[in-house]
């Protein structure tokens, strides 16, 4: 599965992979159904192995919907526990708030996908300051990661107003 998510980042051209993982960006990507905004933002998974990245990847999913991805660097047990329909909850925590959003693993790229809406105050924290951490509620089967919040506000503004174009 780490090959798939590793081809998929680069068929997307994702500056998820591009970046030094020390802020968000934002820009028009290829995906399966043409060119879309999208915003990302990495972080290290592995203080050894400098390749080795989480990614969390941002789309307009409607005019008022959002879909975030997250895309964990994980060992060959990966989709959760084997099970490629591996449905749980997320954790969101930020420096004074946390959010539980239900998640559902997609195959095609090992994706955690998190459906929210535009205007929540979960999107409110992600435009904060400091980092967020993504931790599976339910087990240890999604690798935990923490990303900066570092130029995330710019990155989604930029995102929110595409939505629905």
């Amino acid at each position: 599965m780490r090959l798939a998510t590793t081809l998929f980042l680069c068929l997307l051209g994702s500056p998820a992979l591009a970046q030094q993982c020390d802020r968000w960006t934002a820009g028009m990507e290829e995906d399966e159904g043409g060119p879309r905004m999208m915003v990302s933002v990495c972080a290290q998974a592995s203080a050894s192995d400098a390749d080795a990245q989480h990614a969390l990847l941002v789309t307009c999913a409607g005019k008022d919907a959002l879909s975030l991805r997250y895309l964990p660097h994980a060992d060959e047990s990966y989709p959760p526990g084997g099970n490629e329909e591996y449905i749980t909850k997320m954790k969101f925590v930020f420096d004074q708030e946390e959010f539980v959003h239900d998640a559902r693993f997609e195959g095609m790229d090992g994706a955690m996908v998190i459906d929210t809406n535009v205007m929540t105050p979960f999107v409110r924290a992600m435009s904060s300051e400091g980092k967020v951490t993504l931790a599976d509620v339910n087990s240890d089967k999604v690798p935990v990661a923490s990303f900066t919040l570092n130029g995330a506000k710019e990155a989604l503004d930029k995102l929110i107003k595409s939505c629905g174009q």
